[in-house]
């Protein structure tokens, strides 16, 4: 079966948004263009981030080979071990918590004690993300953070 292994995201700003991904969710540096040199200019550059599992590219583009051009991505989502600690992250590398959707929709299938699903946050770019301590669903019939 094919699995998600890549997710690309364009951005006006491809250094800050690594660093964003790096600082917020400890994502490792595959490689990134220069920040300045003769192929790498400043209206084309890119970086490439890992979790380990799937790779996020961030890119920009002088002239957007697949059309549209215009930054963003719907959202994607993030499991972490503390979800806490990992929202302060978030905002505290300039990212911000969608906090009526999360007081609103967030824990329904939790308890004050216990936080089921996801928080969701933006990105300093406006990309949202899910940030999830429970995991999700990874095929028909599992139940939440199972692997197989």
């Amino acid at each position: 079966m094919p699995k998600i292994r890549h997710i690309g995201i364009c951005t006006d700003d491809v250094h800050g948004t690594a660093d964003f991904y790096i600082e917020a969710f400890g994502m490792i540096e595959i490689e990134r263009s220069d920040r300045e040199g003769p192929q790498n200019t400043p209206e084309e550059s890119w970086a490439v981030l890992s979790d380990g599992y799937i790779n996020v590219t961030i890119l920009k583009f002088k002239e957007d080979r697949y059309g549209g051009g215009y930054p963003g991505l719907h959202h994607f989502g993030f499991q972490t071990e503390d979800l806490n600690e990992a929202g302060k992250k978030v905002i505290g590398n300039g990212g911000k918590e969608v906090k009526w959707w999360n007081d609103e929709f967030g824990n329904a299938e939790g308890d004050e004690n216990n936080w089921v699903g996801e928080k969701k946050y933006l990105s300093p770019q406006g990309i949202a993300l899910d940030v999830n301590p429970s995991g999700w669903r990874m095929f028909p019939g599992g139940t939440r953070g199972e692997d197989s």
